[in-house]
């Protein structure tokens, strides 16, 4: 066997891994009415069972970049399937809600630890620039495709095979990932780095504590103790993770999120995109899965198939838009104006009440799709160039945090609003996706020089 094929095995052992990943952050959604029957759960437990998973991704993932390094990408990357594997068995056979959740929080462990080794072993794989470049781009696009097809398989499986099926189809898939990773790709190289326990602790258990008062709403309402109490001690614990990270990179320790990350203004315009555009895309799947089958009654195949102008639009253009207008015109306006699409497309999404005609939601999928697409290679982008040298992998980090960070509250705060307001939760969920939209368009345009400055 020659090396370009040996590369290629390679390749497609880190992208299923990836694409598994991606796809477990959405593949549940379909399930929940399936698995809230099952269970006699009510909302709040619904939530959790997609969120626990995004959560513990987002909080882990810094930690777990730098434990890669330390005992070799490699390495990383099999122990995290082989977590993530142990947990989606469990989560298959759950008895209870409560066993179910601690196995998706369980999963997002393995995904944390898989997450950030991909690229690194693509680096270590293909030296040549053009062939390394090729394959990012095959990484990246079946990732995007991964994610986009999960409202579809999902449904496919919930009706056919029972919402089990969703978790144990991930085992066969982790066993061929794992063969292709021992046999076809090298280890790198490992490096001692350092941890950062007392920042790890503060960021896991303030944004614990946020999306569980947002969570808590759908019992609770807005104005009750179980959901203020764990909100705004859960804002200042991440308040006092911001100071924690100042104050140990003064002192030459090693952080989380080093300052000088956010001390550049573009590379804060980057997060924060990055932060909405998983933002608005997870909290429109929970809600319009919502809609779809509570509201409009949708069996679970028929509203994996509702998504299909999302998918669709998302797996043409990925390739043939996001990329272009970027390299042309810059990320200032890749995320200013695929922010704008956005926010367009979920203008239309807004009116989604049952009188309105699935004709008009697609189009809106469609549209919002559309400027994800132009979001999404502008904010690595932006992110990558104007990251200090030093630290150009956390930067990396820090935009994979900043996107499942803001898919947990995304999940959190527009579920929680479509499950608490049954008739009104969607137009008021579209309202609040739209403004987060116009203020990551709005930071791109301040914060982002154009193409002459970067140039």
């Amino acid at each position: 066997m020659t090396t370009v094929h040996k590369n290629a095995l390679g390749l497609a052992g880190m992208c299923l891994g990836t694409a598994l990943i991606v796809m477990e952050a959405n593949v549940v959604n379909v399930a929940v009415p399936a698995i809230r029957s099952d269970f006699r759960a009510g909302a709040a437990t619904a939530l959790w069972a997609v969120d626990a998973y995004t959560l513990v991704f987002a909080a882990l993932l810094l930690s777990a970049g730098l434990l890669g390094d330390r005992i070799g990408a490699r390495r990383a990357y099999l122990i995290g399937l082989v977590i993530f594997a142990v947990a989606s068995l469990v989560a298959g056979l759950a008895p209870s809600a409560g066993v179910l959740i601690s196995a998706r929080a369980a999963q997002g462990v393995g995904a944390a630890l898989l997450a950030p080794a991909p690229l690194t072993l693509i680096t270590r794989t293909y030296t040549d620039p053009a062939a390394w470049a090729k394959a990012v781009a095959v990484w990246v696009s079946v990732g995007g495709i991964g994610f986009m097809v999960g409202p579809l398989l999902s449904g496919a499986l919930v009706d056919t095979a029972g919402w089990r099926s969703v978790f144990l189809l991930n085992l066969p898939v982790v066993a061929l990932t794992c063969w292709l990773l021992l046999g076809y790709v090298p280890e790198t190289t490992r490096r001692r780095t350092g941890f950062d326990p007392r920042g790890q602790v503060l960021a896991a258990a303030g944004l614990a504590a946020v999306v569980s008062g947002l969570v808590e709403s759908t019992l609770d309402g807005w104005v009750s103790w179980p959901v203020l109490g764990p909100l705004v001690g859960g804002a200042a614990v991440l308040v006092i993770f911001v100071v924690s990270q100042h104050r140990g990179a003064r002192a030459g320790r090693q952080v989380l999120l080093p300052p000088s990350i956010l001390a550049a203004r573009p590379v804060l315009a980057g997060l924060l995109a990055g932060a909405a555009y998983n933002f608005t895309l997870y909290g429109t799947l929970i809600v319009y899965t919502f809609d779809f089958q509570e509201l409009r009654h949708l069996s679970p195949l028929a509203t994996g198939a509702a998504f299909l102008p999302l998918t669709v639009v998302a797996t043409i253009t990925s390739a043939l838009v996001g990329g272009r207008v970027t390299h042309r015109y810059g990320p200032r306006a890749g995320i200013g104006v695929g922010m704008l699409c956005c926010a367009a497309g979920l203008a239309i999404l807004a009116f989604g009440t049952t009188s309105v005609p699935y004709a008009a939601i697609a189009v809106g999928l469609a549209v919002f799709a559309f400027g994800q697409n132009l979001v999404a290679p502008a904010q690595a982008l932006v992110v990558m160039s104007f990251a200090p040298d030093e630290h150009r992998n956390m930067g990396s980090s820090a935009l994979n945090t900043a996107r499942q960070t803001g898919g947990a509250v995304g999940v959190a705060l527009l579920g929680a609003i479509a499950a608490g307001h049954r008739t009104s939760g969607t137009p008021i969920a579209m309202c609040l996706a739209i403004a987060v939209c116009l203020l990551a368009a709005t930071a791109a345009v301040k914060l982002i020089p154009g193409p002459r400055s970067m140039a």
